[in-house]
């Protein structure tokens, strides 16, 4: 075996960990570092490519067990990506092991470690991680108690911005677990400003290890403390998940087609025995009308509509109208990702059968029997909404969609079309392109600035939803856009501006005052 055998032997999805590879690449460290850091590099400049083998994953805990002094710098890149494309490239690693990893490959730039910390643009679970890693290099003695508790105490008192995360709560269980007690006023006041969640860790229950005395506290530290296991034990894990799908793909054109079954399971309950109706009642047509008076006697066969494809309604040969109603089967059993998969197929049908002189889908009317397009078109757009921040593969779509709305139906209703606009904007910034979505959102003001809209969403990106896209807290900015928005704007109060603009105003008072 030589190294290149070693490292391709990592490569397969494979129920087995194996471990000869991995003896033979601890023996030859210094010849397959380089290897594997350049994995995990190539990784880092296309997060959003589908992983083809399982290299990067053994890569990542392979530099952490070896203590690679190379790869801290890639995991502190990993930790500052996008919160979507983050959760598509290390799924539960961020929470379970990160912190180790950050921790064994320190080699002292502690420096480093506190500038993700503090950096209240990475995602908060990430800030967390680095906060964890302190505490392991604390208990392996690479850094010193006292230091790590005027460390939390810098943090609670002016490091982190007054906006509540899962950090927060990190650097008060840090500051309890080594029993910095200089820290114990500042505590109290995070939970008093709301800057902590009790739903994760009752004060009294912080309060109860400030009662202990430091050697009991750190003793118990110290047994709950996971020490780094072995990349065998490591990936144990993940090579039994392996072929098991967190969320459903649909690789091939026979499992798209089974997400149509749902069809012959409404036509089922459709057709089964239905209850006998009165006379009187309700007709179950929907007209209104009482049944003796509307189809007890045998409705009259109605025309055909005609459809934005110039084909009756009733045309069973249509799969566009097929994906369109399993989709809305899925949406009521609370299937998002199946609805996704269906409509995103039923607007691939739709670009082909849509007429190219068509600029307004308001103009489609009925689709097939179903709905009217432009309605669909918008509950596909509140799902993509919906979905965009939790799945980048909808969030990539989401910005090719809404692009080709925007370029397709240039007549649409302004109100429509600025939603589209909104909402693209929301989408690129999900995946880190931040830039890119706030010139988008300025240029779309200037084309027409008494729309508050998107005055409104720059707002959001800056202020109340900053950690949500990645960007940096900027209440003043977020203030200018809203002020902004009430000297232009005609449509302010359909967006509480003037409430918005009061509440970052509190915000940015209460941020200013010292916690103590």
């Amino acid at each position: 075996m030589n190294i290149t055998e070693a490292i391709d032997a990592l490569r397969p999805f494979t129920s087995k960990v194996p471990r000869e590879a991995l003896d033979y690449i601890r023996a030859n460290w210094n010849e397959a570092d380089p290897l594997l850091l350049k994995d995990i590099d190539l990784k880092l400049q296309s997060p959003t490519t589908e992983d083809r083998d399982a290299l990067f994953l053994y890569a990542i805990h392979l530099c952490a067990e070896m203590r690679s002094r190379d790869a801290f710098p890639l995991y502190l890149k990993l930790c500052r990506l996008p919160k979507v494309v983050q959760r598509h490239v290390l799924g539960d690693i961020l929470t379970e092991t990160m912190s180790d990893m950050l921790a064994r490959t320190c080699a002292g730039r502690v420096d480093e470690t506190k500038a993700l910390i503090e950096d209240s643009v990475p995602d908060e679970y990430a800030r967390a991680s680095a906060m964890d890693s302190l505490l392991h290099m604390m208990l392996d003695g690479e850094l010193s108690r006292d230091s790590l508790a005027e460390y939390c105490v810098f943090l609670l008192e002016k490091g982190l911005e007054r906006r509540a995360s899962f950090i927060w709560d990190k650097a008060i269980v840090v500051a309890s677990s080594i029993h910095a007690d200089v820290a114990l006023p500042l505590i109290k006041k995070c939970y008093e400003r709301g800057l902590a969640d009790p739903g994760f860790e009752r004060l009294d229950y912080i309060l109860s290890d400030f009662e202990k005395s430091v050697d009991e506290v750190l003793e118990q530290t110290r047994k709950s403390h996971r020490v780094f296991e072995s990349i065998e034990k490591s990936m144990n894990f993940f090579v039994c998940q392996w072929g098991k799908k967190p969320y459903p793909e649909f690789e091939n054109e026979e499992e798209c087609l089974g997400l149509l079954d749902v069809l012959k399971e409404q036509q089922r309950l459709s057709t089964a025995p239905r209850a006998k109706i009165g006379r009187n009642d309700p007709c179950p047509c929907g007209s209104g009308k009482k049944y003796k008076k509307c189809c007890l006697n045998g409705p009259s066969e109605a025309p055909p509509q005609v459809s934005v494809s110039d084909k009756p309604v009733r045309d069973k040969n249509i799969s566009a109208n097929d994906w369109m109603r399993a989709g809305y089967i899925y949406i009521d059993k609370h299937m998002s990702l199946q609805t996704f998969e269906c409509w995103k197929r039923c607007w691939n049908e739709l670009r082909d059968m849509l007429p190219q002189t068509l600029k307004n889908p308001e103009d489609a009317g009925v689709f097939e029997g179903h709905d009217f397009l432009v309605n669909w078109m918008q509950d596909f757009e509140r799902l993509l909404v919906d979905l965009s921040g939790r799945n980048m593969r909808t969030a990539e779509f989401s910005v090719t969609y809404f692009k080709e709305l925007l370029d397709r139906f240039p007549e649409m209703d302004k109100r429509m079309r600025s939603n589209l606009k909104a909402d693209l904007a929301r989408a690129m910034a999900v995946l880190g392109r931040n830039k890119q979505a706030l010139d988008f959102l300025e240029e779309a003001i200037t084309e027409n600035p008494k729309d508050a809209q998107n005055y409104v969403v720059i707002a959001e990106m800056h202020g109340c939803d900053a950690e949500k896209y990645g960007m940096p807290l900027d209440l003043s900015c977020a203030m200018v856009f809203l002020q902004d928005a009430l000297n232009h704007a005609e449509d302010c109060e359909d967006y509480d501006v003037v409430l918005s603009l009061k509440e970052l105003q509190e915000w940015k008072t209460d941020m200013e005052k010292p916690l103590i």
